[in-house]
């Protein structure tokens, strides 16, 4: 008996080590009490031109000393969605002003909220790929509570980050989606050779689907399964003492490298409300065909269980190390899985977690210089108790991945916890829920009062 509990103590120490070594690695770079915007008094000043309690930051994707934080149109008063900040040490830069991106002029409504290819309403994860570009998707919707209005198509948009000019927009078809509520990822599949060939994976949380669009023949597939569903056992939170429950699906996609034989790369997907991973070769995604199937035989694969209360919203793979990160929502974490080891709890590691500042962790990205980005936006006390601007409620940290993993189980060059995948339910011969075949969903997908505001017959009128 005291050998067991010396082992205990051994571990429980080792791993509070390792947890303080890469807490270091992590920096706070940028933090804000409230957003304010570069922009003229006559439009902050405009009714419902600029509510400060209003515009709540949901990204932060570094390129260059620059970074981009969308503010969606959630509620009025937000002027700009897309932004931009410079950053310069010393770190945390504190309260920067947003600079509306490309221009005011892109990011402008139209005063009668009419249609217009030039002009974007709402944006909320942007990615940048290799080829100095920054992709997103305008889901052309403002989604105010008890005021949905459908402004225009959702479409997809990619900016040239070195002259700040908007070079392509393709507007995706109402075969695809019934409107752009939903679609808040982006994740891009760029050939390691060819700047030209682009696949662009969309999660679509609100109707549960993936959507594919193919860059070089511009034109978009979505795919139904299952397993974009959100599992409903895990759909309750409890985040800083506030319960609330949400039924948002599939939320994040991830990819690994190309496979050295087949070129193909393996997508890591989940739904937000969940705590298991899924996977499915690009192949599959890829094959417009095939998205047709009504069933998908084995292609959608199981991965595993990441633990109890590990619901993630964004996941990013770190193409040099391997590793994949997580934002823990309901954990005020960041955690690793190195996908050369089994996938189980076991085998992942908290690399920063903050109970103070991290107030639901939105957003995580890893740029091109080896630093994994991710940001808290404290949408929780908007949505349900009160957001006090007289304190920090935004934040944006950096990690330097090989230093934040160094030494934990996600270091490629430590050996595994466990040698087995961890499948819930497997003890029983079965998994813990049985989906059914899904329709089209009209409803919500997350937010107060299901998102729709308090009067739950305001849904958006279609376009």
């Amino acid at each position: 008996m005291r050998m067991i509990r010396f082992a205990l103590l051994f571990v429980t120490t080792f791993t509070g080590i390792c947890l303080a070594a890469n807490q270091r690695a992590v920096d706070e770079v940028l933090k804000w009490q409230k957003v304010e915007f570069d922009l003229p008094e006559s439009v902050i000043n405009a009714p419902d031109g600029y509510i400060p309690i209003n515009n709540i930051p949901m990204s932060g994707v570094h390129y260059k000393n620059r970074v981009f934080v969308t503010v969606p149109r959630r509620r009025w008063g937000i002027p700009s969605t897309l932004n931009v900040v410079d950053i310069a040490p010393p770190f945390p830069n504190t309260n920067p002003v947003l600079r509306p991106y490309p221009n005011f002029e892109l990011n402008e409504l139209r005063a009668d909220l009419q249609p217009d290819a030039n002009r974007i309403v709402t944006v909320y994860r942007p990615r940048v790929d290799r080829c100095d570009r920054l992709w997103f998707i305008d889901t052309g919707m403002m989604e105010i509570p008890g005021n949905f209005t459908i402004v225009q198509r959702p479409s997809i948009w990619a900016v040239d980050l070195k002259t700040d000019t908007p070079i392509h927009r393709y507007e995706i078809p109402a075969k695809d989606v019934d409107s752009g509520y939903g679609l808040t990822s982006i994740t891009l599949d760029v050939d390691p050779n060819d700047c030209e060939k682009v696949f662009v994976y969309i999660s679509d949380l609100q109707t549960y689907r993936m959507l594919v669009y193919d860059y070089q023949n511009q034109k978009s597939w979505r795919f139904l399964h299952n397993y974009f569903f959100l599992n409903p056992l895990e759909g309750d939170f409890r985040i800083q003492g506030i319960p609330f429950s949400w039924d948002d699906g599939i939320f994040s996609i991830a990819l690994s490298n190309p496979d050295p034989v087949t070129k193909f790369r393996t997508a890591y997907f989940h739904a937000l409300s969940s705590n298991s991973e899924f996977t499915v070769s690009t192949a599959v995604l890829r094959n417009e065909t095939a998205s047709r199937r009504g069933y998908h035989g084995n292609d959608f694969q199981l991965l595993g269980y990441r633990g109890a209360q590990s619901q993630s919203s964004i996941h990013a793979f770190d193409r040099e190390t391997g590793v994949i990160f997580f934002a823990l929502i309901q954990q005020n974490a960041v955690s690793c899985w190195d996908t050369k080891k089994p996938f189980a709890p076991q085998n992942m590691a908290i690399i920063y977690k903050n109970d103070a500042d991290i107030v639901y962790p939105n957003d995580l990205a890893i740029d091109n210089d080896g630093y994994v980005w991710f940001m808290s936006n404290s949408i929780i006390k908007l949505l349900y108790t009160q957001l006090n601007l007289e304190e920090f409620n935004f934040h944006i940290w950096r990690a330097n991945i090989k230093e934040a993993i160094k030494g934990t189980v996600c270091d490629p060059t430590v050996r595994a916890n466990v040698d087995a995948v961890q499948r819930f339910g497997e003890s029983t011969g079965g998994d813990r829920v049985t989906f059914l075949e899904y329709k089209d969903k009209y409803g919500p997908g997350g937010g107060p009062f299901g998102g729709w505001g308090q009067d739950g017959n305001k849904r958006p009128a279609r376009p």
